[in-house]
């Protein structure tokens, strides 16, 4: 009767031994399946990191390029779906990096042409006045606003822009640049008595002092800048432009 239950008690403690032994190969089993998904993980994460870190935008969007083609050629049918999760979002990742990459470069490239562009439009001329085009003008000893040039003279800011710049700006500027809207070209022409009385005859002294008087008035408006009769000159109207205009002290 003792022999039997020990009997019995062995093999229930056999079967209890075997039991554990297997849950415990089962735990070891898990144990290492985890083990090596961590490890995994870990270096999935560093080579995400390694691309996240990388200094210069095309390098970055390289290395993303480089790790999702890495990752869709290491992957096998027995994979997890953790893993082939995070490979399905690096590709979309990469994908997505690379086309911001090209945009940026695609925009670099037109705000660089915008820029020549734009420093080309905003050179001020010396050379050629014509309208849309920027120039400057500066106070000379009679008192007019004449155009800087070179071989180009006789451009004269007009009394309108003159008196837009003033209403704006305190004081006499002693420069104003403005960009062309308009430019009147004029010639100097004698004075209407002068014309009338080539060849007559010179008058008493009172009417000679009156028509002497008449001609230099006629002249100065018929002349303002003093210019040789039968020059050329320009009367350019311009455009306001911000922090162009330089007040004299």
């Amino acid at each position: 009767m003792n022999c039997v239950h020990l009997e019995n008690c062995l093999h229930e403690a056999r079967e209890d031994a075997h039991t554990n032994l297997c849950a415990a190969d089962r735990r070891a089993s898990e144990y290492n399946a985890l083990r090596l998904k961590a490890v995994k993980m870990h270096s999935l994460f560093e080579r995400f990191r390694s691309c996240v870190t990388s200094g210069a935008v095309v390098s970055f969007a390289d290395s993303f390029r480089s790790l999702a083609l890495s990752l869709a050629s290491s992957l096998s049918e027995d994979e997890d779906d953790f893993t082939r999760d995070f490979q399905a979002c690096i590709k979309v990742l990469a994908d997505k990096v690379t086309f911001l990459s090209r945009h940026r470069s695609d925009l670099s490239d037109r705000c660089s042409k915008a820029e020549v562009a734009r420093a080309s439009k905003e050179k001020i001329t010396f050379g050629r006045f014509e309208v849309h085009e920027l120039a400057a003008f500066v106070l000379n000893p009679a008192g007019h606003y004449e155009a800087i040039n070179r071989s180009c003279p006789n451009y004269y800011l007009s009394e309108e822009s003159v008196a837009l710049f003033k209403e704006q700006h305190s004081g006499r500027p002693a420069y104003i640049i403005g960009q062309i809207v308009h430019i009147e070209r004029r010639t100097v022409r004698p004075p209407v008595s002068v014309r009338t009385q080539q060849g007559d005859q010179v008058e008493a002294s009172s009417g000679e002092t009156t028509t002497n008087r008449r001609s230099i008035g006629q002249g100065a408006a018929l002349n303002p800048y003093n210019l040789p009769i039968g020059c050329e000159y320009f009367i350019v109207t311009i455009a306001m432009l911000p922090n162009t205009v330089h007040s004299t002290s």
